[in-house]
């Protein structure tokens, strides 16, 4: 099995979901993942089980203190869609659901990771 496939397997992706990159640095104990979504794809609102369709997207930093033993962060490109029932609504972040140890940072937290 190749290394996204596994990554993708632990962070319960699924499509549209897809890893696009993986980088190690053994010195610093860090691994950055690179999830985005197929273009052109449909995605089931997260509040009524409809899909619909991407309308925009927000960039968004993920953290987890230990993932495989690394300091790990996602760097995500997650669809924002327009729900036929709900109207605008983000989507379920798979990675981070109930029990999960991910923490989306915020803008100043970001800052410091940079």
């Amino acid at each position: 099995m190749n290394q996204p496939a596994v990554f993708s397997a632990t962070l319960g992706l699924s499509p549209p979901w897809q890893i696009k990159d993986i980088s190690f640095s053994q010195e610093e104990k860090r691994m950055d993942v690179v999830v985005d979504f197929l273009l052109g794809s449909t995605v089931t609102c997260s509040i009524c089980g409809m899909d619909g369709k991407v309308c925009s997207t927000e960039n968004e930093l993920w953290h987890h203190k230990d993932f495989f033993m690394f300091a790990t962060y996602l760097h995500v490109r997650a669809p924002i869609i327009e729900c036929p029932s709900c109207g605008i609504n983000s989507v379920d972040r798979p990675w981070a659901a109930g029990g999960s140890q991910f923490v989306l940072l915020d803008a100043d937290e970001e800052l410091v990771v940079r």
